[in-house]
C-alpha cells in the first residue's frame, strides 16, 4: 500500500480506495477510511484522564477475565505513562513504547520502564515477547498497517492478546461530522481526524473492518465492546485546546446535549485479538 498517494488499494480488502474529499479516502467495499495527511508523533489532545482512567481499569478487568495467564504488558504510544501506572497496580509488569523523547523521559522518572522509539522497529533491541500488546488511542496513528501487525506477532507470547482500544468511525459524533462535512462544514470531521495535529489520524476503523484486518493476518477476535469517547468533566479544555473560543463553545453545548445518546452508538471501541492455534508466525 502506497502511503503518498490517494489512489490506494484498502489493506483489508484490497479493493480501490476512492478520494472523498481533502486528504481523506473511502474503501467502499469494508468502509476503511485513509488520510494521506502527514503522519507524525505528539499528544496534543489534553483532559483526557478521567474518561481515559475509567476506559483502562475496565481493559484491565477484561485482560484478568479473558486472559488470566497475562502477567506482561506492552504498551505501544504509552505517552506520559496513564495506563502503565493503572496496569501496575492491577499487578502485571508493564513496559512502554513511546516515539516522543521528552514523553518517554517524563515516565520513566516516575519509574516505568519505556522504550524511546516507533514500534516495532526499536523492540529488536530486546527481542522481548509479551502477554499482552495494547494500543490505546495509538493505531491509528501509525502509518503501515502490515508491519503494526507482523511486530505484534514476531512480540506477542503465544498465548498473548492484542488488544486495540480506539475511535470507530462507526460512531454517532463521527457520522454526525461526515454528514456536516458533506455540508461544507467541516471543521468538525478535521477534528475527528485530528488534522493540523502533531499525529493526526492515518486511519478509521469500524470493528468489523478492524476484525477482519487481524483474521486476514492470523488472528481471532476473544472479546469486543463499546467504550465512552469522552465524559463531562474536562470537556470544554479538551475541546478548546485546538479550536477558536466561538467553535470551542459550540463544540461543547452540542456534545453535553449529545452525551446521553452515545450510550446507544458510541465513538470508541476496544477488541481482543490473539493468534489462532497452529499458525504459522516469525
Amino acid at each position: 500500500m502506497c502511503h503518498n498517494s490517494l489512489e490506494l488499494n484498502c489493506p483489508i480488502c484490497n479493493e480501490s480506495i476512492h478520494k472523498i474529499g481533502d486528504t481523506y479516502s473511502l474503501c467502499k467495499s469494508c468502509k476503511y477510511m485513509y488520510s494521506s495527511e502527514q503522519h507524525g508523533a505528539g499528544a496534543e489532545v489534553i483532559s483526557l484522564e478521567v474518561v481515559r482512567r475509567r476506559n483502562f481499569k475496565f481493559i484491565c478487568r477484561i485482560i484478568k477475565e479473558k486472559f488470566p495467564q497475562a502477567k506482561t504488558i506492552l504498551d505501544v504510544g504509552c505517552s506520559r505513562g496513564l495506563f502503565l501506572e493503572i496496569a501496575r497496580d492491577e499487578g502485571f509488569l508493564v513496559t512502554g513504547v513511546e516515539p516522543m523523547k521528552h514523553l518517554a523521559e517524563e515516565t520513566q522518572s516516575h519509574g516505568f520502564d519505556v522504550i524511546n522509539g516507533f514500534f516495532p522497529q526499536i523492540m529488536s533491541i530486546s527481542n522481548k515477547k509479551y502477554d499482552i500488546i495494547i494500543f490505546n488511542d495509538s493505531l491509528e496513528h501509525i502509518p503501515n498497517l502490515q508491519e503494526m501487525v507482523y511486530g505484534i506477532k514476531t512480540y506477542l507470547t503465544d498465548k498473548g492478546c492484542a488488544i486495540i482500544n480506539m475511535p470507530t468511525s462507526e460512531g454517532l459524533i463521527f457520522k454526525i461530522a461526515a454528514v456536516l462535512y458533506k455540508l461544507g462544514i467541516k471543521i468538525p470531521y478535521y477534528r475527528m481526524w485530528q488534522k493540523g495535529f502533531a499525529s493526526p489520524h492515518v486511519h478509521y476503523f469500524n470493528l468489523q473492518n478492524l476484525k477482519k484486518l487481524f483474521e486476514n493476518n492470523g488472528f481471532v477476535m476473544n472479546y469486543s465492546s463499546p467504550l465512552p469517547l469522552y465524559s463531562i468533566r474536562g470537556l470544554y479544555k479538551r475541546i478548546s485546546c485546538k479550536s477558536s473560543f466561538f467553535v470551542s463553545i459550540f463544540t461543547w453545548l452540542f456534545m453535553i446535549l449529545l452525551y446521553p445518546l452515545l450510550s446507544i452508538r458510541s465513538d470508541c471501541l476496544v477488541a481482543c485479538f490473539s493468534i489462532k492455534k497452529n499458525y504459522f508466525r516469525p
